[in-house]
């Protein structure tokens, strides 16, 4: 139904969802309920990488066919947990019932940032973004080819890589950082990642921020990095048709990926590539050191 109210389960609570038969992805998509039940379900692997972190959220209270928004600094429950940032206080989500509140606000995607308490400030991951100039097979092809070249390079600097889809055309690449040193000075190492990609084969990657000047090139972007910037969470769903996800991949499942919206939020997974990264954390000062 499109009226009243379902109660959901997640973890320790039970959380109202209002208008649960909405559609969300257009009118035979998926629903408000079946986002929060995706939200519950997932909560066990998403909830590493969001916990402790600030997150702003992406909300289409009429569904995808109509206009979204960001909200940064949202009015929550006395349960949900909030930290104080220099724009205002943010929304942390600590627990699965948060994640299903989200659901109930129609928030489908929901962005993080890159550092988390104790260490605001001073980030944990690094992204590369990798946003290929159009769509279909070919140009995800381009993504596959670039993020074997990111890998490479953070090789080469000593930084772990991690990738995963964005769930819209493109693929991220995650390094695990020691909180040693603040967001500007990750950018800065984002950007010289960034350049050493593009460097690899200039008439195919570019780090140009005017989408006027790329062409056709794939954009290699370190903008995800930084003051209080945002990327998408793993596992979190794009506001998209059939309802894609933001999905941590192993190296090896994405040779035969065909596209960055490969899985949906039908998505159902026993453990998480991710899991453990923190593990392998490198020390970012150390990285900025060999680029000299």
């Amino acid at each position: 139904m499109a009226t009243g109210t379902t109660w959901v389960r997640a973890g320790r609570r039970v959380v109202g969802v209002r208008r649960p038969g909405k559609p969300l992805f257009g009118e035979s998509g998926a629903t408000k309920e079946d986002l929060a039940q995706y939200h519950a379900r997932i909560a066990p692997l998403m909830l590493p990488h969001v916990r402790d972190r600030p997150v702003a959220l992406e909300r289409f209270p009429d569904g995808i066919g109509a206009r979204g928004f960001f909200v940064k600094h949202p009015s929550v429950p006395d349960w949900v947990r909030t930290v104080e940032t220099s724009g205002g206080r943010m929304m942390v989500c600590q627990d699965a019932a948060a994640l299903v509140w989200c659901a109930d606000q129609a928030a489908i995607t929901v962005h993080a940032w890159q550092s988390g308490e104790p260490h605001l400030g001073r980030p944990d991951r690094m992204v590369i973004d990798l946003d290929p100039a159009g769509d279909g097979p070919e140009a995800f092809a381009a993504c596959r080819a670039a993020a074997r070249d990111t890998r490479e390079v953070l090789d080469d600097l000593d930084l772990a890589a991690y990738v995963m889809t964005s769930g819209s055309r493109g693929l991220h690449v995650r390094s695990p950082l020691r909180p040693e040193v603040d967001d500007r000075e990750v950018r800065r190492l984002a950007e010289a990642v960034a350049d050493r990609v593009a460097a690899r084969r200039p008439d195919e990657l570019t780090t140009e921020v005017r989408k006027a000047a790329r062409g056709d090139r794939l954009f290699v972007d370190y903008l995800r990095n930084g003051r209080e910037q945002l990327a998408v969470a793993p596992y979190s769903v794009r506001a998209r048709p059939g309802a894609p996800v933001a999905a941590p991949l192993t190296w090896e499942e994405l040779d035969g990926l065909e596209s960055a919206g490969a899985f949906t939020i039908d998505l159902e997974r026993d453990g998480c590539p991710f899991a453990g990264m923190g593990r392998h954390a490198r020390s970012p000062r150390r990285a900025l050191e060999r680029l000299g």
